[in-house]
Order: C-alpha cells, then sequence, then structure tokens
C-alpha cells in the first residue's frame, strides 16, 4: 500500500526524487510601464484640461464645534476628521508615528534559502538611496517622497483605517522609480467569477482596476468576514464625543455658575414714580418706556470693562451673583477621569500620551512597555509592506532574491545608555562570525547595516576570536554588567559587617 502511495507521489512530481522537495521557480511578474493608481490628492478629471489647481483645506479649527464632525459621511471619514482636530486622537496618531518610524533601518536582499546576496544587497542599496535622495532632476520639481515619508503616510493609514496601500511605481523601462502611497479610503474591492478578489480605486478620473502585482496592500487585525479594514481607533469615537460634549458643558458651567456676573435690581416703586406722567395712564405706551430703559441698563452693565466705575441712582441696585458655596469639583473630576480611561483605552494609548497621565512609577513603566508593543505591531505591518514593494524592485532588476526591511526597534532609552547593550551585541556577532555560523556579509549588515567594505577579510570560521561562546560578566557572576539593570544583580542584603570586627572582648570575671 505504501508502495503503490509512493508510486502515485512519483508520477505527480515527476520521475525525480529530489523534484519533490524543490520548489518551482517564482513566475516573472507581469508588471505595466506606468502609474496604475491615481495620486489620492489629486483632483484631476477625465475632462480637466490645462494645469488643475489644488485647493487647501480650511476646518476654520478655532470656531468649530466638534460635535458637528459626528455628521460624517462615514464612520472613518469621521475618524479621519477628528484625528486632525481632537486633542487625544491626534496625540494617539503622532505618538504611533514618532515611535514605529524610527530613525535607521536595515535592507538586506537574501537568497531564497535566507543567505544574504551581497550583488543583491548592493543593488537593493542603490534603489533605496535613489527614492531616498536622488530623483529624475529632467522633471524638474518631482513630488517624489522619501522612505521615512513613506512610512508615516502608512502608519497613519494603519490608524485611521486599519490598512494602508501603496505601488510601486515604474518608469517607461519598468524598471523601480518611486513609491506612491494610496489612499485606502478610495479603495474597492471585487470578487470575480474565480473567487480572486482585486482592489479598485475610485478615483478623481475614473475608477482604476489595481489588479497589478506593483500595487500592494496590508491591514492589521483583519475581520475573515469582510474584505475592508476596520480602524483601531473606531471603539474611541463615542468616548470623544462624550468627551467634547462634557468640555462643552463644563465651560458653560464656567460661566454661568464660576465667574461672579452682576446682578442688577430695579426698585418698582421708583420707577414707577419717575415714568413721565403721559405714560402712566397708557400701559402701551409704560411697557415700551420699560423694555427700553431695562435695555439701557443691559447694554451698559455689558459693555463694563473691569476698571470702569459704576454710576447709577438710587432706583437701580447692582450685586455680585456666584455659586456660594456649592462645588462641582468632585463630580466634575470623576467624570473627567472615566472619559479619560475610555479615552486610552479606545485609541489603544496610555494616558500618559494623552496627557492624562497619574500613578505609580511602576504602572507608568508597565504602560509604556505595552505601548511599545502596539507600536511594534504597526511597525511589523510597515515594514512588511515596504518589504514587498522593495522585493519586486529588485526582482524587476533581475534578481532572484526577496528582501527584508525593517526599521530599528523601538527603544526609549537614550543613545549613551544603549551604547552598553551594543557592545554586548558586537560581541555576540562577533562570536558568531568566528564560529562560522554567520557569514561576513550577515555579521556585517547585523552590525553596521552595511555590507562589509571591499577587500575585507573573510573571518567567518577562522576561530579568531578566543574564548568565543562564553560571556565574560557571567564568569564574574553580573550578567548584567555593564548595563543600566546592573544594580538588579546585586545582592540586596545590607552593607553592614556580619561580624565583629577584631578580637572579641574577654569578659572580666
Amino acid at each position: 500500500m505504501l508502495r503503490d502511495l509512493a508510486l502515485k507521489i512519483r508520477g505527480v512530481f515527476g520521475p525525480s526524487k529530489e523534484a519533490a522537495t524543490v520548489l518551482p521557480p517564482v513566475a516573472e511578474p507581469k508588471v505595466p510601464n506606468k502609474q496604475q493608481s491615481q495620486p489620492s490628492m489629486s483632483k484631476r478629471t477625465k475632462t480637466s484640461s490645462g494645469d488643475q489647481r489644488l485647493t487647501s483645506t480650511d476646518r476654520r479649527t478655532a470656531n468649530l464645534d466638534l460635535l458637528t464632525l459626528r455628521n460624517g459621511t462615514t464612520t472613518k471619514s469621521t475618524i479621519r476628521d477628528l484625528s486632525k482636530v481632537s486633542p487625544d486622537l491626534s496625540a494617539s496618531v503622532w505618538a504611533y508615528q514618532r515611535l514605529v518610524v524610527t530613525r535607521d533601518f536595515m535592507s538586506v536582499a537574501r537568497n531564497l534559502d535566507g543567505t544574504a546576496n551581497p550583488q543583491a544587497t548592493d543593488a537593493l542599496q542603490q534603489v533605496i538611496s535613489r527614492m531616498n535622495f536622488l530623483t529624475d532632476y529632467t522633471e524638474g520639481f518631482n513630488n517624489v517622497s522619501g522612505l521615512h515619508a513613506v512610512a508615516e503616510m502608512l502608519t497613519r493609514e494603519l490608524r485611521i483605517e486599519g490598512s494602508c496601500s501603496l505601488e510601486l511605481v515604474l518608469d517607461k523601462a519598468r524598471l523601480p522609480h518611486r513609491l506612491q502611497p494610496i489612499a485606502v479610503s478610495q479603495l474597492e474591492f471585487y470578487e470575480d467569477t474565480k473567487g480572486a478578489v482585486y482592489p479598485l480605486q475610485k478615483a478623481a478620473d475614473g475608477d482604476r482596476i489595481l489588479d497589478t502585482p506593483a500595487f500592494f496592500y496590508e491591514s492589521i487585525d483583519q475581520d475573515l468576514l469582510t474584505a475592508y479594514s476596520d480602524s483601531p481607533m473606531e471603539a474611541a469615537l463615542q468616548a470623544v464625543l462624550a468627551d467634547t460634549e462634557f468640555t462643552n458643558d463644563v465651560r458653560r458651567s464656567i460661566k454661568r455658575a464660576l465667574q461672579p456676573r452682576l446682578d442688577v435690581s430695579i426698585d418698582s416703586d421708583k420707577f414707577r414714580k419717575s415714568m413721565p406722567a403721559n405714560l402712566q395712564g397708557d400701559p402701551d405706551g409704560a411697557r415700551a418706556y420699560q423694555e427700553n430703559y431695562i435695555s439701557a441698563i443691559e447694554g451698559s452693565v455689558n459693555g463694563l470693562e473691569p476698571d470702569d466705575a459704576l454710576v447709577h441712582f438710587d432706583t437701580v441696585g447692582f450685586n455680585y451673583l456666584n455659586n456660594g458655596n456649592a462645588s462641582l469639583s468632585d463630580e466634575w473630576k470623576t467624570l473627567q477621569e472615566m472619559t479619560n480611561a475610555k479615552l486610552a483605552t479606545g485609541t489603544k494609548a496610555p494616558p500618559a500620551v494623552l496627557g492624562h497621565g497619574s500613578g505609580s512609577q511602576n504602572v507608568a513603566s508597565t504602560e509604556t512597555l505595552l505601548f511599545i508593543r502596539y507600536c511594534e505591531g504597526v511597525q511589523t505591518k510597515v515594514n512588511t509592506v515596504l518589504s514587498r514593494a522593495l522585493t519586486l524592485a529588485l526582482r524587476l532588476l533581475g534578481h532572484d532574491v526577496y528582501v527584508e526591511f525593517a526599521f530599528d526597534r523601538i527603544d526609549l532609552r537614550p543613545e549613551s545608555e544603549l551604547e552598553a547593550f551594543r557592545s554586548m551585541k558586537q560581541s555576540r556577532g562577533l562570536d558568531l562570525l568566528s564560529l562560522g555560523l554567520i557569514t561576513d556579509e550577515e555579521a556585517s549588515l547585523r552590525l553596521t547595516g552595511k555590507l562589509p567594505p571591499p577587500g575585507s577579510p573573510k573571518l567567518s570560521g577562522t576561530m579568531f576570536r578566543s574564548g568565543a561562546g562564553t560571556d565574560p560578566n557571567a564568569a564574574q557572576g553580573n550578567p548584567l554588567s555593564n548595563t543600566s539593570q546592573s544594580t538588579f544583580g546585586k545582592a540586596t542584603s545590607p552593607e553592614t559587617p556580619q561580624q565583629p570586627k577584631g578580637s572579641p572582648v574577654q569578659r572580666v570575671k
């Protein structure tokens, strides 16, 4: 029975045993020689002629009531608007962008077995340098964004839309030219007769089918019951609107109850005596005279400056009106703390990031660690979509490789403190190189992020480090030596002498 099964498998994969264990080669990509998508900011239509003027959006935030934004066309459009004007949502998006997109990154081209490819990595560095610094000077002004700017756009889309997308734009020779991020809100997904899903962009000049290998899409925490992503900050909408409404109520209450106001009283008997005699028997004339009198007093009182003197007849009396001894500070504080907690939960950001930080140092450290884990999840998605785009760029150049692109891991410690950990990392990398467990190119990429310079000696497996594989700090009994956590390795017992010094005193009998 097993022999028959083996014969069937052999008939499927061919006569060679090795053929059953080797994956078929990756098909060559069929890519267009021009950009398929339309930039999301473009307003040009099929009927546009001449240069198209692009207008800026002014939300008039100084006079904007944030509660009016709840009437947005879609949930994600409301989140996008609030992420620009809401202090909490804006702080959350800003913090993710600053932490996810670190200063340095590492990019390496690898063969399909995972080993570094020096020639392809060198070509990759040239492609990245052209995208970051060099543009086609013959085109004049070139609105090409570098990798850091592209990563910031992708991070913002992941926070607002829950997904991000971009297109690898090729020139006429089908060579990589630039990376063009596309707003996910313009995408719609369709399913063909074979069950395959493809995206379509609702652009200003019409629908554009993006069923091309040069278009890349990545979502975070995708729901399997829908082709569209969900915003991670959707759960914060109700809390943001509640906080806005509460803030408006508090602002009105402060003006009404806390700020002192003038209470104006008019002596009705004296007022009637001061009324002209011809109006005392005329009800309509007396009413009009009374309304004019009150309006004149309102205009005078409301127009007073703090240093203006108030002169009046004894028919009118003035008193300060305040809230007395009543105070709602405790109730307001409790409600605000409840809203802040829901905001921190909905925006996936600790209270310290949103400006609501309070509590002990241990709580703050735990929140910071959790927030870094949140940001690392978003950073992984950004690294993935950029790696896929750069992989296609190299395969179009003729290299049978894949690209591993990664921003530096998020670390909040200062550079001077990280130096000790880098020394440990360098020592471990050199040990692996000495033992021959990694190649010279891999060691150079780990330590410097670049390939070794031309003419460098081959050190892999030469055992140039004596005692490779041992930790010199472990021999001293302190594995955290030269690190900021070295104090935790010390004994917690007091440093006072455990035994009396000198010879014991003889008791005199």
